[in-house]
């Protein structure tokens, strides 16, 4: 039986990830402070010991200080939690256990997309230390690295996804500002995650985009997602992402060109009018 450990398994990503992986063997989720291990993933002793004691085959690192300008406000943290643990384990793996890393569109610069995997020039501390993450991880060989966006409803307490905070501020009337500057291309978490397992027993190594493979404003989406929803937007006004001193840079254009993982698997990701159609129909 294949065994997976799934870091940093505790957040938006994990739940979905364990659910798509369940079919196919034992999955260990490993948390801070929940999951089937507790572990502080920074500390590069404990995650030795995890790892010795759990044997996976395959293991997702899933850690990330997704806080942007929580990361600008400190770049020291943001490199322990975002790129060290890829680096522990790329030192102590073998070379059988696979290693799937899982970065983000913020590693591309702040120009037009979309972007292919090359084009790697980030513009915040957030970006620079999965990028970092991900020159760690491909240290092991037998590495994927996938840069991902999502939507999808939350199985986390206390942790919304955009679409959550959409829908959520339709349904309750609040005021909400829809960015019509920002553009990006996500797949649902569901989508997400049955290709991340499909990918984790493949022979697939190096960096990948995967996301839908056309995108959308923030703002573009929101709507679709609320009219295919049968909900209002009313509530909602557009206008641009807000440029202030305390917030970090985020790039305009987070749309990623997904040609390559597309030419080299056989698949065709779906458009981001299908993915708003397939996170509707879960909600029946």
């Amino acid at each position: 039986m294949v065994r997976y450990l799934v870091l940093g398994g505790t957040g938006l990503l994990g739940p979905y990830l364990k659910s798509a992986l369940a079919d196919k063997g034992e999955v260990l989720v490993a948390g801070q402070k929940s999951g089937d291990i507790r572990l502080n993933a920074t500390d590069p002793k404990a995650l030795a010991q995890c790892v010795k004691e759990v044997r996976p085959d395959i293991i997702f690192n899933c850690i990330a200080l997704t806080d942007v300008d929580a990361c600008e406000r400190d770049p020291n943290l943001a490199e322990r939690i975002n790129a060290a643990p890829a680096s522990f384990l790329s030192d102590i793996l073998s070379p059988s256990t696979r290693l799937i890393q899982v970065s983000t569109d913020q590693v591309y610069p702040d120009t037009v997309g979309p972007h292919s995997e090359g084009q790697v020039a980030p513009i915040n501390v957030y970006g620079r230390s999965k990028l970092k993450g991900e020159v760690a991880a491909l240290r092991h060989r037998n590495t994927l690295v996938l840069r991902v966006n999502f939507f999808g409803s939350s199985r986390t307490q206390n942790r919304k996804s955009l679409s959550d905070w959409v829908i959520g501020s339709s349904r309750d009337g609040r005021e909400i500002t829809l960015f019509n500057d920002t553009l990006f291309s996500p797949l649902t978490l569901s989508t997400l995650t049955r290709l991340m397992s499909a990918f984790s027993d493949s022979d697939l190594v190096g960096s990948f985009n995967l996301g839908c493979r056309d995108g959308s404003t923030k703002a573009q989406f929101a709507r679709q997602l609320l009219t295919t929803m049968g909900l209002s937007s009313a509530n909602a006004h557009e206008g641009p992402s807000p440029s202030m001193a305390e917030r970090a840079p985020r790039p305009k254009d987070m749309r990623m060109d997904v040609g390559k993982i597309e030419a080299v698997t056989g698949i065709t990701l779906p458009t981001l009018a299908e993915e708003i159609c397939v996170y509707c129909q879960e909600q029946l």
